[in-house]
């Protein structure tokens, strides 16, 4: 009697099954730890890169909307079809405003959302700046004051289009760098298999009647 107690006792401590986490448990589990690694490396080794190429992308896109404003106006007597850097513009300031949010509290969707809307703004910048290039509309006579501010517009434009070009794609760089690195952890979840009393532990059992 007091051996068939210890045998149970031994397989009560030994072969019992333990319920294993529910799926949707160790889901949410990861998505949080993913998370939680993504903002660490953010704030901690991006530091305040984002956040500063953030600031020159809003910088350059507003200041870029200006200029071409001012040379469309100027040269083009305000002709839509001589602004359209600025309207990819408005696209860069949204991507700026976005890195901001980001580096104040990063998590995955925000990180995809916004290499996205910089992919975006570079194409769209891209074909804007190509499709101003291409003189659609008749440029009215100047002074040559008048042209030399028109010049220097334009040139200007060109100048804070390629900032918008290059903070882009840098962030798209740390962008992806953290996504590839953090987003997904490398670890494994395991659980005890469970065995059959009547297979496994008889050698052991065995043993340990054997012993008393």
């Amino acid at each position: 009697m007091r051996q068939n107690m210890f045998q149970e006792g031994l397989y009560q401590v030994f072969f019992k099954e333990t319920p294993s986490p529910s799926p949707q448990t160790e889901v949410t589990n990861n998505g949080e730890l993913s998370n939680a690694r993504i903002h660490r490396w953010f704030g901690a080794v991006v530091n305040t890169r984002l956040l500063v190429s953030g600031v020159i992308q809003i910088l350059s896109a507003l200041a870029c909307i200006l200029t071409t404003v001012t040379h469309a106006c100027v040269s083009y007597s305000c002709a839509i079809t001589m602004t359209t850097p600025a309207w990819s513009s408005i696209f860069y300031v949204a991507a700026g405003c976005l890195a901001i949010e980001v580096q104040r509290k990063a998590n995955k969707l925000k990180i995809i959302a916004l290499m996205g809307v910089n992919v975006f703004s570079l194409v769209f910048g891209f074909s804007a700046l190509l499709a101003n290039s291409i003189r659609a509309a008749q440029a009215v006579t100047l002074t040559y004051q008048q042209r030399a501010g028109s010049y220097v517009a334009r040139a200007s434009t060109i100048v804070f289009t390629v900032h918008c070009f290059l903070a882009s794609l840098y962030i798209i760089f740390l962008s992806w760098r953290g996504l590839r690195r953090y987003s997904s952890p490398h670890f494994q979840v395991y659980s005890r298999v469970s065995q059959d009393p009547d297979e496994t532990n008889g050698p052991l059992l065995e043993q340990v009647e054997f012993n008393m």
